[in-house]
């Protein structure tokens, strides 16, 4: 009997598909918000295998996943985008955040914050600390003005009272969010090391 096949990564538009139409919906909501949850696991002070968050991305459909169909596509696909931003962020400069736009191209960055802020929510513990430090704070806060979440952004108002005054400024703060990711990135690399990271890989 010959042994099952591996499917071939999948393209980000192939995958943008499978999320539109996988019955029932997978809890991620597209390649932007995979985008920022992903760039939130591999930019974040703890290191965790996929098979700790995996089931935040595809929902039950990892259940059936087997070599060879379409799910288990789906997952090395997943992976496989992982380890490309992980390996971008040893690289200044290399990392470029994956946004929906507008049919007038408009950049719409939410997407890709809700996706960062539910990497962050797997270890809100661990990340806590980095809000009391200015060169992570700073840059978190930057992202998660961003995220659509009404109580959210309730919170940070609360903490961050003038923010409302500069929301104007907002509309064009995703430009600043790959330098943010990369602060991060810097931030918490000493206590992220672990040598089987993809990042750590030769």
């Amino acid at each position: 009997m010959k042994r099952p096949r591996r499917a071939p990564i999948m393209s980000l538009d192939e995958l943008e598909t499978w999320f539109d139409t996988a019955k029932p919906p997978p809890h991620c909501g597209g390649v932007s918000m995979l985008n920022g949850f992903l760039t939130g696991l591999a930019a974040g002070p703890v290191f965790l295998l996929p098979n700790d968050w995996m089931r935040h991305v595809v929902g039950e459909h990892e259940q059936q996943a087997f070599i060879g169909n379409k799910v288990q596509a789906v997952i090395d696909t997943v992976v496989d985008h992982y380890n490309l931003i992980a390996h971008q962020l040893t690289r200044p400069g290399a990392y470029a955040p994956i946004y929906m736009r507008t049919d007038y191209e408009e950049v719409l960055a939410g997407d890709w914050a809700d996706g960062f802020f539910g990497a962050m929510k797997l270890s809100l513990d661990q990340w806590a600390p980095l809000f009391a430090d200015k060169k992570a704070g700073e840059p978190l806060l930057a992202i998660l003005t961003q995220t659509t979440d009404p109580q959210l952004a309730e919170i940070i108002t609360s903490v961050y009272p003038t923010l409302p005054e500069a929301q104007p400024l907002f509309k064009e703060a995703w430009r600043a969010l790959p330098k943010a990711v990369e602060a991060i990135y810097a931030y918490t690399k000493p206590t992220r090391f672990n040598p089987l990271a993809p990042a750590n890989q030769p």
